[in-house]
C-alpha cells in the first residue's frame, strides 16, 4: 500500500466536492459578520484569513466588499482557490505563507482562522510564533476570531467513520480513523481516497492529519503568552453556526474571540 501523501495534497482536488454540502460557507460568512458587528467598533474593511485552504470563506467575503487577504501553505488548496477567485472575478490576495510565522507589510481591521485550520499547530512554540505574528498585523482595535477542538468532545479511539458521494463525474468514498494521543493530546486522523468511475477506479491515495485539542484553560493561557486575551468563547456547530452558545463538555467546535494585549 503506497504511504500518506503530503497533507492536502491530491486531497485539494476532491475538497470542495465533500465539504460543499457539509458546511454551510455562507452562513459562516453571516456569523463573522455578527462577531464582527459585536466586538468592533465598526465593520472591517480589511480581513486577514489564515489557513484558507481553498477559499471558501474567502470568496463570499469578498463578494461582500471586504479586502481579503487569504494565507495558506498547501499549494494545491491555493491553486484551486485562485482559479475560483478568477472565475467569480473576485479580486483576492492569495498568499502562499506559514501561519506560524509571516509579514505581509500591511495591517488587518480582523483575522480569523475558520474549521480545524488552526489545530495544524501542533507545538505550542508555533502557537505562540502564529499568535505573535497575527497580533502585529492588527490594528489597535482589530479582533482574531478563530476556531478550535476542544478535546473532551474527542470521540473514543479509535474512531472509524466514512464519506461517501456520487457527482456528475466521478463517485467518492473517504474512510477515516481517528485517534486520539493522549501524550501529546493530538488528534490522529487517516484519511483512505477512493475514486471511481462506473466501478473503475480513478484515483487512490492516503493521507494523514494531526489536529490538536485543547481546553479552554489550556487555549487562555497560549492566547496570554502570544499577546492576546480570550475575550469570549462560543460553542460552534459543524457545519453552521447558530447563535452564541456557551461552550458545554461536549462542544467539539469552538469559537474564539480574542483581542491584542496592548502596552
Amino acid at each position: 500500500m503506497p504511504g500518506p501523501t503530503e497533507r492536502y495534497g491530491r486531497f485539494a482536488k476532491y475538497y470542495d466536492f465533500i465539504y460543499e454540502n457539509l458546511v454551510d460557507y455562507a452562513a459562516d460568512v453571516r456569523y463573522l459578520e455578527a462577531i464582527f458587528r459585536q466586538f468592533l467598533p465598526r465593520m472591517p474593511r480589511k480581513i486577514l484569513d489564515l489557513g484558507s485552504g481553498t477559499g471558501n470563506h474567502d470568496l463570499p467575503l469578498a463578494r461582500r466588499g471586504y479586502d481579503v487577504t487569504a494565507l495558506d501553505l498547501s499549494r494545491a488548496q491555493l491553486s484551486v482557490a485562485r482559479k475560483k477567485a478568477r472565475e467569480a472575478g473576485l479580486r483576492i490576495r492569495f498568499v502562499r505563507g506559514d501561519m506560524r510565522a509571516f509579514d505581509l507589510e500591511t495591517s488587518f481591521d480582523a483575522a480569523i482562522c475558520m474549521f480545524g485550520a488552526f489545530g495544524y499547530l501542533l507545538k505550542s512554540t508555533d502557537i505562540v510564533r502564529c499568535l505573535r505574528s497575527v497580533r502585529r498585523h492588527l490594528g489597535p482595535k482589530g479582533i482574531f476570531a478563530f476556531e478550535f477542538w476542544q478535546r473532551s468532545a474527542v470521540r473514543p479511539s479509535p474512531y472509524q467513520s466514512w464519506f461517501h458521494k456520487v457527482g456528475r463525474e466521478f463517485e467518492l468514498v473517504r474512510l477515516s480513523v481517528a485517534r486520539l494521543d493522549e501524550r501529546t493530546k493530538v488528534l490522529e486522523v487517516e484519511f483512505r481516497f477512493f475514486v471511481f468511475r462506473r466501478r473503475r477506479v480513478l484515483d487512490r491515495f492516503d493521507e494523514i492529519h494531526k489536529v490538536r485539542t485543547y481546553t479552554i484553560a489550556e487555549m487562555r493561557a497560549l492566547l496570554r503568552q502570544g499577546g492576546f486575551e480570550l475575550v469570549r468563547a462560543f460553542g460552534a456547530a459543524n457545519g453552521t453556526k447558530k447563535g452564541f452558545g456557551r461552550v458545554r463538555r461536549d462542544t467539539f467546535r469552538v469559537f474564539a474571540v480574542c483581542r491584542p494585549v496592548r502596552g
